[in-house]
């Protein structure tokens, strides 16, 4: 047993939503919440109602992550911040619960909302467009590498978000060899 939960079960859920095309459909906002339960109760043979399943979602966030707020409120004094974000409503109804600077971003792209996810180079370029920047003029971090990896190839800066401290490290160093040019 692990916490409580047997291994094999949580594996289980891992694989249903590595290989499920509901989720994605979920985080593209193709499908609402009682859709997206209703398969995973079918694929993985949960048997809890919509609204115990509503809140294990928004319950897996609960907190922001150490020193990220008061790198996003400096930022934010300096520079124009957007958040793109692969989401779905459960999670960022959890998401507006604990998080204390959403208020920093000029605008926010959910995944949900604009119905492309990232790595896929169309979000990047749908969130550019409607701020009306360039890519060469933008600075994404994410802690995918996948993400970084194709915001890059699009001609943006990027930081592969491991913690605060990291993350204030190589953002200094791009914006300090920005200024210089």
């Amino acid at each position: 047993m692990f916490g409580g939960t047997d291994p094999s079960h949580v594996r289980h859920l891992e694989q249903w939503f590595s290989n499920s095309a509901e989720f994605l459909a979920f985080e593209r906002g193709e499908i609402g919440a009682a859709a997206f339960l209703a398969a995973l109760r079918k694929g993985t043979g949960l048997r809890a109602p919509d609204d115990a399943l509503g809140r294990v979602f928004e319950g897996l966030i609960l907190h922001e992550i150490e020193g990220v707020a008061p790198l996003l409120r400096q930022l934010a004094a300096e520079y124009p911040l957007y958040a793109l974000s692969n989401n779905n409503e459960l999670l960022w109804r959890g998401i507006q619960r604990v998080c204390t600077t959403l208020d920093v971003f000029e605008q926010v792209f959910l995944s949900q909302e604009i119905g492309l996810l990232k790595p896929d180079p169309a979000a990047f370029c749908y969130a550019l467009e409607q701020i009306g920047c360039e890519p060469r003029e933008a600075v994404l971090i994410d802690d995918n590498p996948q993400c970084v990896a194709a915001a890059a190839e699009l001609g943006l800066e990027t930081v592969l978000f491991c913690d605060a401290a990291q993350t204030a490290r190589e953002l200094a160093e791009i914006l300090d060899s920005e200024n210089r040019a």
